[in-house]
């Protein structure tokens, strides 16, 4: 009887909202395909050739059947695309050849709007001509165009200047690996020769890419848990960016929308949530690392701006030789017809917002295409300037256990306060819809990308970090929670079931109110932070032995230690690949796994050479001269960027500044 209210319930509903959850197949077929393209190199294998990518609004002047249809379809927006709302790439000199013939001038593609009304009209009056035939429906061409020509794309002094940079670098690490080799290691003064030609050195750096974590105490040994949870997050990162090709002009649109009927499929829809484990990691070790300082010595609000000032130095070298690379010359590596809507489009916005990304300030920039992963990294700098004001500033711990209850507080009521106040959504939904124009999300911008809205877990991840150095440091007995062990191997199935539990904003015909919305925003994340800092306990303190091997591989080491640098390439490997793609992307599992493996692979081998020749080199030559070191002869290294992305545990001294994982 309750079954049978409740789909007499969800038909009014359905009525009422004019909504359709599901078509047959025929009459799904009778609908324009919502993505399209003409055959892209056989329209440009003609001189004169014009290809346009182009967005299109579905309209009818007369009562539509299918356009109603259509209409009532796409309002589901949870699970449908907008299939009133159509991208399709068109060969304008042979589609439109008959509309083209019909104007007093020649027709050309300008980089400015306003001077291509006339291509927009001729391609609007090209597809109303085939929408009526077809389907007896018009449409409106929505700018911008973005059209592909036979061109010659000019450089300018920016391409110049970034080619004489990455030169010069390509040649210092020859002269550095040429003396090395000659005047260091083959006379065997290990430890000795020019500091700078050595920052330069591929076999120097080398050897500090492969070397164990032999020289650390026991108690930073504890921490290796973090090797595996680091490289595992990123490995999902980029499966998750990997997607972008289908998503952005998938060919079979059906099996898209079906797969949120799936489950399963909601571990990888909902799981932006497993990027918490980066902020959980950077704030477990900002307060571990500066609880071992004060070991050493104490630590005065002087030491404030220097540590700060080698935060930025040890994140910055490389993140600004990628940001200067996708301003220029990512955009002569390929073409296609979705180049200048993927590709362009980024170097467009990094050369007008590149400097939000020096002053890590991006994530407070709406909207941009510069380098989307990297909003991580300016959430979680400024996380870490409030971390160290915190530590720093206030001494006592009683104050800084109130500082952070209410910076937790405030973690968690700002994410509640944005979801209500401005009406959004309690996870970023990964609807069709959205993720084909990802970047005009409201609850991404508003909610997940910025620095106040991911506060609580950073400082959980604080007071982990206070309770591990505590319960270390008073070596109390752990061992006898062994009992426990059972409930720790809970947390793993309890992490997957706060990644499942958001599909309940995509079931069919539930609605759920802006309160349930503003409070499931605000406590999921620390409830996830939570759950994950149980497991973290236990991996330390050896109480559980399932998932502690596994995060404590020491296979993990390497990858985890260029995870910072295959974090920042891989974004413009996919871009690259789907700018260049001819033609639709089939969306199915195979080709899915097949896909995200190839980038992981690739965004891991040319991460290699860009620790080695970049990342490793100006990291180390810019700590030297900010800790006055340039003129040592010594080639004693100095540790790796924490920020979560960036390796070794380390704990930095009085000299050094700065610890890392």
């Amino acid at each position: 009887m309750k079954k049978l209210t409740f789909i007499i319930v969800n038909l009014i509903i359905s009525q009422c909202y004019a909504l359709i959850y599901e078509l047959n197949g025929s009459d799904y077929s009778r609908m324009p395909a919502v993505f399209h393209f003409d055959d892209y190199d056989h329209c440009l294998t003609n001189p004169d050739g014009l290809y346009c990518t182009v967005d299109i609004n579905v309209v009818s002047d007369t009562p539509s059947e299918l356009y109603s249809l259509m209409q009532n379809y796409s309002e589901y927006n949870n699970k449908h695309f907008n299939h009133t709302f159509l991208r399709h790439g068109v060969c304008v000199t042979r589609s439109c050849k008959r509309f083209l013939q019909n104007t007093t001038k020649p027709i050309t593609y300008s980089n400015t709007d306003t001077e291509n009304a006339e291509l927009k009209l001729v391609i609007e009056e090209c597809l109303n001509d085939s929408l009526w035939n077809n389907y007896e429906l018009k449409c409106r061409v929505t700018a911008p165009l973005y059209c592909n020509e036979r061109e010659e794309r000019q450089k300018d002094s920016g391409d110049l200047a970034v080619g004489v940079f990455l030169l010069v670098l390509l040649t210092l690490n020859v002269i550095g690996s040429l003396y090395d080799a000659i005047f260091v290691r083959g006379q065997n003064k290990p430890g000795s020769g020019n500091g700078v030609l050595l920052c330069f050195s591929v076999p120097h750096n080398f050897s500090r890419l492969m070397r164990p974590y032999a020289d650390l105490g026991p108690r930073e040994q504890r921490l290796k848990v973090f090797h595996g949870l680091r490289a595992m997050t990123t490995l999902g990162v980029i499966h998750c960016h990997s997607l972008l090709p289908f998503a952005i002009a998938p060919e079979n649109v059906l099996f898209v929308e079906n797969l949120y009927n799936n489950m399963a499929n909601y571990i990888f829809l909902n799981g932006t949530i497993v990027v918490q484990t980066f902020f959980i990691m950077s704030g477990c070790l900002l307060s571990y690392k500066l609880e071992m300082l004060a070991e050493k010595r104490e630590i005065k609000w002087t030491l404030l701006p220097k540590i700060l000032i080698i935060t930025w130095a040890k994140l910055t070298p490389s993140y600004m030789v990628v940001l200067a690379t996708s301003a220029t010359w990512l955009r002569y590596t390929s073409s296609g017809p979705f180049w200048k809507l993927v590709v362009l489009r980024e170097v467009e916005d990094c050369r007008a917002d590149g400097w939000s990304h020096v002053l890590y300030i991006n994530n407070y920039l709406d909207p941009t295409q510069c380098l989307p992963q990297a909003w991580y990294l300016a959430a979680n700098m400024q996380l870490y300037i409030l971390g160290y004001c915190t530590f720093v500033i206030i001494k006592s711990p009683k104050y800084r256990k109130v500082a952070l209850t209410i910076l937790f507080i405030i973690g968690v009521v700002t994410p509640m306060a944005h979801t209500y106040f401005q009406n959004l959504e309690a996870v970023v939904m990964m609807t069709p819809e959205a993720v084909r124009s990802f970047l005009n999300n409201p609850t991404f911008h508003h909610v997940y990308k910025r620095g106040h809205t991911n506060i609580a877990n950073f400082v959980l991840g604080i007071a982990l970090g206070f309770l591990i150095y505590r319960l270390q440091k008073n070596e109390v007995n752990i061992q006898k929670y062994k009992k426990y062990r059972h409930l720790f191997l809970l947390t793993v199935p309890a992490i997957l079931g706060t990644i499942i539990v958001g599909s309940v904003f995509y079931i069919d015909g539930i609605y759920t109110s802006v309160y349930t919305k503003a409070i499931y925003s605000g406590l999921i994340k620390p409830i996830y932070g939570v759950i994950l800092a149980i497991l973290v306990i236990g991996c330390v303190f050896e109480i559980e032995n399932v998932y502690r091997p596994i995060l404590e591989w020491d296979g993990w080491k390497l990858p985890a230690k260029l995870s910072y640098c295959a974090f920042l390439l891989h974004v413009a490997f996919i871009r690259i690949a789907t700018g260049s793609l001819r033609t639709l992307m089939p969306f199915t599992y195979l080709l899915v796994a097949e896909t995200t493996i190839a980038f992981i692979v690739l965004s891991y081998l040319a991460a290699i050479p860009f620790w080695l020749l970049v990342d490793a080199p100006l990291t180390e030559l810019l700590q030297k001269i900010l800790t006055g070191k340039l003129c040592q002869t010594e080639t004693k290294v100095i540790p790796e960027n924490d920020l979560t992305l960036k390796n070794n545990v380390k704990v930095f001294n009085s000299e050094e500044g700065n610890a890392s994982v």
